[in-house]
């Protein structure tokens, strides 16, 4: 899977002042761009920390990417995908908790019947809703974000280019 980009403090903004020996806490997860029978794509909007994201999310103890994937997109907006294909690799240094985030992003479409999404208790405290929108629309709702937290600023880079690097390829 081709790296699309890194992203660190300095891309958000921030002066990095970290220590160039730091270790980071290695997390693996899986993102999808999720397309409807509409030609729509998937996005959660996070109220509390306002910002939109792709559906995804970490790989747990025995799981691949796909199979992360599949199951962190049923959860979050009750679809059963399909893989298409890969669109990439972002690495995310967040120093803010000492983490490396490496997320691998698939194509997807959706198939069968459409369910409720099942959000962790976390994600309803933090206001999570899905949006069906225009690939065009979910650009322009990701760029006009003004994220609260460090973490919704890293959210909002990468997923900007994920999408971006979709639509070079279509």
């Amino acid at each position: 899977m081709e790296l699309i980009r890194e992203i660190s403090l300095e891309d958000l903004g921030y002066d990095n002042n970290s220590d160039p020996e730091k270790r980071y806490r290695l997390r693996k997860a899986s993102r999808a761009i999720v397309i409807n029978d509409e030609n729509k794509i998937a996005l959660l909007f996070v109220l509390k920390h306002n910002y939109h994201k792709l559906p995804g999310g970490g790989l747990e103890p025995g799981e691949d990417t796909k199979t992360a994937l599949k199951r962190e997109v049923m959860e979050e907006t009750g679809c059963n995908i399909k893989i298409k294909s890969d669109i990439g690799i972002i690495i995310e240094y967040r120093d803010d908790n000492d983490m490396l985030q490496i997320s691998y992003c698939y194509l997807t479409e959706v198939y069968g019947d459409m369910k409720a999404p099942s959000f962790t208790e976390k994600e309803k405290s933090d206001g999570f809703k899905i949006k069906w929108v225009k690939i065009v629309d979910a650009m322009k709702l990701l760029k006009n974000d003004s994220p609260r937290t460090q973490s919704g600023k890293f959210i909002q880079k990468r997923d900007l280019a994920f999408i971006k690097k979709y639509v070079d390829f279509i």
